[in-house]
């Protein structure tokens, strides 16, 4: 790999961006998800909290405008990472600054999840779920 693309590579501070086929699904069985979380535990007080470790994102099917929802998730992401926010910290920030948001946050259950792809600059590339989580911790 070249130095530029190493570079590019390290400088893309984005959320992932991720579709995949869901067999489990209600409305939507293939989304296009921003990934807040690849291992998302759930909230405290649920019942399967912490059994399972799934992804948690915001699904751009939804929205009426995927290309503006794509840019303002990313410019908010981005500005919360300048303030070094955690995850939770970046959800509270984007549903501040963008209320509609928290209308078309999803959770994925891992084992209904097949054929993974995720986006690098304009190319869908296929990859693995464990992939992806490193990939993130690197990116974070």
């Amino acid at each position: 790999m070249k130095l530029k693309e190493l570079l590019e590579d390290k400088l893309n501070e984005d959320l992932n961006f991720v579709k995949f086929k869901y067999s489990n699904y209600k409305e939507d069985p293939k989304p296009k998800v921003k990934v807040l979380d690849f291992e998302y535990p759930g909230q405290v007080g649920q019942k399967t909290y912490g059994d399972r470790e799934d992804l948690l994102g915001f699904n751009i099917n939804y929205f009426k405008n995927p290309r503006y929802a794509k840019r303002a998730i990313d410019e908010i992401d981005g500005f919360a990472r300048l303030l070094s926010a955690n995850k939770k910290e970046k959800y509270k920030r984007l549903k501040y600054f963008y209320p509609e948001i928290s209308k078309f946050i999803r959770r994925y259950q891992r084992q209904y999840i097949s054929n993974l792809k995720h986006k690098k600059k304009l190319v869908w590339r296929g990859t693995s779920y464990n992939g992806l989580i490193d990939y993130d911790k690197d990116n974070f």
